[in-house]
């Protein structure tokens, strides 16, 4: 397996193309397999891929009939919360598709117990999606985290276990998280690694020509996931200004 590196222009191209994988993906997965695992992200940089795919074309070349959505991590906030990965994905994408309701696995993030949540999802992903994911979307953030494993996070480590709570991590939005751990990286076909913007910039580049271990850039465990599977990272230009593979061409 290898890392491939697709750098759009602009935001609108950089959502067209992630776009046309997850459609590329969903028809050979439903036609292997019978059903598309899909993997969502949180943050800001998902949204115009959401709204790609709930409109044309896009949106008429998913059979979401057979489309299984699960979700790489979620805030410690009730559904209602502006801050909720989950309230944020349904608003853009889920309430605009023919998805089925029982085929969305949310994670809770309103729940009293985290850890308890964090065991009840591994058991529903082992249950509904058999523990694997087709694609699997990963935000980056400025401080270089994926998912909800920041800088220093012990949940770095883990490769038992599928699901943790992150409590009280150095992160903005300053809550709690639920995160899926880098054992995960092991169960997706394919990875859809993404990021806009200049302020991603840095980041990016520690990701992708860094030496950094995990430890304290979280993203170089997308290095080491290519390995065993496909990984693709999709920026815009202005996230990818510092690399300097593309400034010496």
């Amino acid at each position: 397996m290898t890392t491939e590196l697709l750098v759009e222009a602009d935001v609108a191209a950089f959502a067209h193309a992630c776009a046309e994988r997850v459609v590329s993906a969903a028809r050979e997965a439903i036609a292997a397999r019978g059903r598309f695992v899909l993997g969502l992200t949180g943050g800001s940089t998902p949204e115009p891929i959401h709204r790609a795919l709930a409109g044309a074309p896009f949106a008429g070349a998913i059979d979401w009939g057979r489309v299984v959505v699960v979700f790489g991590d979620e805030r410690a906030v009730p559904v209602e919360d502006p801050r909720s990965n989950y309230r944020a994905a349904h608003e853009t994408l889920l309430r605009h598709v023919p998805l089925p309701e029982g085929n969305v696995l949310r994670l809770c993030g309103e729940a009293a117990d985290l850890d308890a949540e964090a065991r009840r999802y591994a058991e529903a992903f082992e249950r509904e999606a058999a523990g694997h994911v087709d694609l699997l979307f990963v935000g980056l953030g400025k401080d270089a985290h994926v998912l909800s494993l920041y800088p220093g996070s012990p949940a770095i480590a883990e490769r038992a276990r599928l699901v943790v709570a992150e409590l009280e991590p150095p992160m903005e939005p300053a809550v709690s998280r639920l995160t899926f751990t880098p054992a995960v990286f092991g169960r997706a076909r394919r990875v859809l690694a993404i990021a806009t913007g200049a302020g991603k910039a840095e980041a990016t580049r520690r990701a992708l020509e860094g030496d950094e271990d995990a430890l304290a850039c979280p993203a170089a465990l997308l290095r080491a996931a290519a390995a065993t599977t496909s990984v693709t990272w999709v920026v815009d230009a202005a996230a990818a200004a510092g690399l300097a593979s593309l400034r010496a061409r």
